[in-house]
């Protein structure tokens, strides 16, 4: 059977400053389209969110549900 390890493999362990650069760029367009959606939804009219399934509105862990 083979035995194969890590520190003989021929990728690098670490990433390189450009593979980090583009993560960081790639986190930051995803949290921009996060906002920009989370903002969309925001500007909805209650009628139109309660039709797509939101909740009509934030309950903290103590309250019961309203029925």
């Amino acid at each position: 059977m083979a035995f194969f390890s890590l520190e003989h493999s021929s990728k690098p362990r670490h990433p390189s400053f450009a593979s980090a650069l583009f993560g960081l760029r790639a986190r930051a367009v995803a949290s921009w389209k996060r906002h920009r959606t989370e903002r969309a939804l925001e500007n909805l009219p209650y009628d139109t969110l309660k039709d797509i399934g939101f909740p009509s509105a934030n309950r903290s862990k103590g309250e019961a549900s309203p029925r």
